[in-house]
C-alpha cells in the first residue's frame, strides 16, 4: 500500500515537473520540428474585430510558404512567401519583405508549442505534418 502511494505521488510530481517547466527547443531543433511541416496559428489585430489564422509551410530549402486569412471568411486567404533560417539558439523568419524576426519555441503539451518572437508571442501554435491545407 505504501510503495503505491510512493509511486503515485513520484508519477504526479514527475507530471508537474514536466508541465510547469516546459521544454524550450533551441534553433536547430525548432528546425527539424517545422522542416517539411506545417504551423498553424492564430492572432488578433489591435483595433479589429476577429481572429486572424495562419499557416506556414517550411521548406527545406528556406522557404516559408504560407497563406493567412480571418476565421470569419473561411476559405479566403491571401498567399505568401518568405524565408527562414537558424541564428545562434532560434528561428528566424521573414515574410512580407519584412526584416527577419527570431523565435524560440516551447513545448506546451503534445503538439502545442508557444512561439515568442522580438515583438510577438503566440501561444496556441500547432504542427500539422507535411503541406497541410485547411478545411475551413
Amino acid at each position: 500500500m505504501n510503495i503505491v502511494k510512493l509511486t503515485g505521488c513520484l508519477l504526479l510530481s514527475l507530471a508537474a515537473t514536466q508541465i510547469q517547466a516546459g521544454e524550450v527547443l533551441h534553433g536547430d531543433e525548432v528546425a527539424r520540428l517545422l522542416v517539411g511541416n506545417t504551423v498553424e496559428a492564430s492572432f488578433h489585430n489591435a483595433g479589429e474585430s476577429g481572429r486572424h489564422v495562419f499557416f506556414e509551410y517550411y521548406d527545406k530549402d528556406g522557404k516559408i510558404y504560407g497563406r493567412e486569412g480571418k476565421f470569419e471568411h473561411a476559405g479566403r486567404y491571401t498567399h505568401y512567401i518568405g524565408k527562414w533560417k537558424v541564428q545562434g539558439d532560434k528561428l528566424c523568419a521573414s515574410v512580407y519583405g519584412r526584416p527577419y524576426s527570431c523565435s524560440s519555441f516551447e513545448k506546451v503539451r503534445d503538439n502545442a508549442y508557444k512561439r515568442i518572437s522580438d515583438n510577438l508571442q503566440f501561444d496556441d501554435i500547432k504542427i500539422h505534418k507535411g503541406k497541410y491545407y485547411p478545411d475551413h
